[in-house]
């Protein structure tokens, strides 16, 4: 699915927090949201996952607006995964990732043989069909997060939208969720804090600084480090990961540090 946002602007109690915002992610792209806190990256993916009506300009989604559709339809068009999640209800895995059906169910229709397998798929894709019976508030931090994106793989939306999905997770937790978002072959928009990350694993990168977009395209275009030094406030290095073969890059602060 094709993502297009045109001009947008938004506000959160009368006060502007983006302004002519302008994206675009080609069908299957990974394309990664960054920006130093507060440049309204959160903001403008509320605008994505219907959380906030844009002042401005419009979210398309294969050129139909996203605004316009009623809610179920956008639901089956997009799903989310935010940093603030409901995991810690008493939901089972396997409860709480059937709730990703709720866009293509009638009111008060019950799931089906044909739902518990996209759930079983869903939970298979991600690694944790073992935890189907678990309580999702027993599962680490991790864990949850792979159950998030079970359920919002349920949708069956070809649009994932991520707000920071790597927060509060450990290295390896961190690297094993973004390879896995990175395998799915869904369109992807997503925030990440980490510069490093969003080097190596999208395929487009749009820097946003102060509700404006200051920067877009392939990572290693766009963050170099005079780029990184003037928007982020830190030097850094850029180079080719050695294991990986991916753009890597080496941050430090700006303060001279002494080498012994």
């Amino acid at each position: 699915m094709r993502l297009d946002l045109t001009g947008i602007d938004a506000e959160i109690d009368s006060r502007p927090i983006l302004t002519d915002v302008h994206l675009s992610a080609a069908p299957g792209d990974f394309v990664a949201l960054i920006g130093p806190n507060g440049s309204g990256k959160s903001t403008l993916l509320r605008t994505v996952y219907r959380a906030l009506r844009p002042t401005g300009g419009v979210v398309r989604l294969d050129g139909a607006d996203l605004w316009g559709m009623p809610a179920r339809r956008a639901a089956r068009h997009r799903a989310v995964l935010t940093q603030h999640s409901d995991a810690d209800v008493d939901f089972s895995v396997t409860e709480l990732v059937t709730t990703g059906r709720i866009p293509h169910k009638r009111l008060l229709e019950r799931e089906n043989e044909t739902d518990r397998a996209i759930v079983e798929h869903c939970l298979d894709r991600v690694g944790m069909r073992w935890a189907a019976d678990r309580l999702v508030s027993t599962l680490s931090g991790g864990e949850r997060q792979r159950v998030l994106l079970a359920r919002a793989l349920a949708q069956q939306a070809p649009l994932l939208v991520l707000d920071e999905p790597t927060n509060h997770l450990d290295v390896r937790a961190q690297l094993d969720l973004l390879d896995l978002v990175r395998s799915l072959g869904l369109t992807v928009l997503a925030a990440l804090h980490d510069l490093d990350h969003a080097a190596a694993y999208a395929d487009h990168v749009v820097v946003l600084s102060k509700g404006r977009v200051v920067g877009h395209g392939p990572p290693l275009d766009v963050l170099t480090p005079a780029f990184i030094e003037e928007v982020f406030g830190v030097r850094a290095h850029v180079d080719v990961h050695p294991l990986t073969g991916r753009p890597h890059i080496a941050l430090a602060s700006l303060a001279p540090q002494a080498v012994s």
